[in-house]
């Protein structure tokens, strides 16, 4: 058997065991290099190479960042200031989705939505509004807001790291570059919760389970100034390196805000190291040299041939399009982190094949993988919402198809213009 055949063979028992989800995510991604490893494709030194990526190392740094944004109760500080203002139930669905939106594009999803569904479980009872109404909104905010910055998700660093290396550095992503979708995709989906969020989402009381807001009082205010400086700092160098060429890269710019949050005594060591998403780092470390073993022996090659000649003379936007459904459809059963590491490497190498430019195809995978709402298995987030919220499997599918909707419209009307095909 050829090395393309066999890593084909790979990929595909890979996405059957992400699908499947009996075995730990982390332990599916270290087996894939092992597997190539031992059946000839890779040497050993490809299985750990991808640990010390750019990419891995921008997400250590920035676990640091965010772990210190929640911890000192800024966060907290922040949404209480946005939400007590607002009191109508339309009024707050449009706030709870916008601030969860902005807040996940710069820290962690999860993290957003754990800080803020205490605030949003109180609001809801105090303004007498059964919680699943501010909830789902809470969620799918979080979800697309993350697709603002290249630090929301890993599918975001994923994308990245597939458009840089396999364009050999020709192509660069800056910190902003998906913004140039995200924000339109976030406005638009604001203005769909606002006009017909209430009729979405069922009326249902919330679950016995009451979440508690941790306590700031005792944190030292000195701790809250330092963490901000140091977040604002991190993320404008970030931005500026796309001007100014002299400023250290990005991943190098994360790892110092960290190690000046520990420095200064904002973060024990402990507790920077307990802040590491190490799932995240496995996925995107460990599935790597599948996507470049798919490059190296031309099996990338094979099924970007085969796809084209099932669609024959399809254009770059059929493809995109499939692609975009392909990968949305895949998320609402499997980690939307799996669903980009896999499919990435293998929407460059399609849109190669026609001689189109990769870019707008992969970045329509990270987005297709990072609005999937439909199921609680998706992204963590909608699992965290099920008991306090009271939500139900079927709450999450006529709210979250809304919201595929908007966002493939907008994704699929933008991405060609951002990014020309030729």
């Amino acid at each position: 058997m050829s090395q393309a055949l066999i890593t084909l063979v790979i990929l595909v028992v890979a996405i059957a065991l992400f699908i499947w989800d009996k075995l730990p995510m982390g332990l599916v991604a270290i087996c894939v290099p092992i597997a190539l490893y031992f059946t000839g494709v890779i040497d050993a030194n490809a299985i750990f190479s991808s640990l010390i990526n750019s990419n891995v190392l921008l997400i250590l740094g920035m676990c640091v960042v965010g772990a210190a944004f929640f911890k000192t109760g800024l966060a907290y500080t922040t949404s209480q200031m946005m939400l007590k203002r607002v009191h109508t139930k339309r009024g707050l669905m449009l706030v709870v989705f916008l601030l969860s939106g902005i807040m996940s594009g710069f820290v962690s999803n999860s993290g957003t939505v754990a800080i803020l569904l205490p605030i949003v479980m109180g609001i809801a009872s105090g303004a007498e509004i059964p919680p699943i109404k501010l909830l789902l909104p809470l969620v799918a905010g979080a979800t697309i807001g993350a697709d603002i910055s290249i630090i929301g998700s890993p599918g975001n660093l994923i994308a990245k790291n597939t458009i840089e290396q396999y364009s050999n550095g020709a192509m660069t992503v800056g910190f902003f570059e998906y913004a140039k979708i995200g924000i339109p995709m976030l406005l638009a989906v604001a203005i769909m919760y606002y006009f017909l969020g209430d009729k979405l989402i069922p009326n249902r009381e919330g679950g016995t389970e009451m979440p508690k807001s941790q306590d700031y009082s005792n944190i030292p205010d000195w701790k809250r100034k330092v963490t901000l400086i140091v977040m604002i700092a991190t993320i404008a160098l970030m931005v500026l390196k796309d001007y100014f060429k002299f400023l250290p890269a990005i991943h190098v710019t994360a790892c110092c805000g960290a190690i000046v949050l520990v420095l200064a005594g904002v973060l024990t060591e402990k507790e920077a190291f307990a802040s590491f998403e190490i799932l995240t780092v496995f996925m995107l470390a460990f599935m790597m040299p599948l996507g470049n073993a798919l490059n190296s022996t031309g099996a990338g090659q094979m099924i970007a041939d085969t796809v084209v000649r099932l669609t024959g003379d399809s254009s770059p936007i059929v493809l995109m399009i499939a692609l975009w459904l392909l990968t949305w459809a895949m998320t609402q059963v499997m980690s939307n982190t799996a669903a980009c590491t896999l499919l990435c490497p293998i929407g460059w190498s399609i849109a190669e094949a026609l001689g189109a430019d990769p870019r707008a195809v992969v970045i329509a995978i990270f987005i297709a993988s990072s609005v999937a709402v439909c199921t609680p298995m998706a992204i963590p987030a909608n699992a965290m919402i099920i008991d306090p919220g009271n939500v139900r499997f079927k709450d999450f599918m006529k709210p979250g198809l809304a919201v595929s909707a908007v966002c493939f419209v907008v994704s699929i009307i933008l991405l060609p213009i951002f990014y020309p095909f030729y």
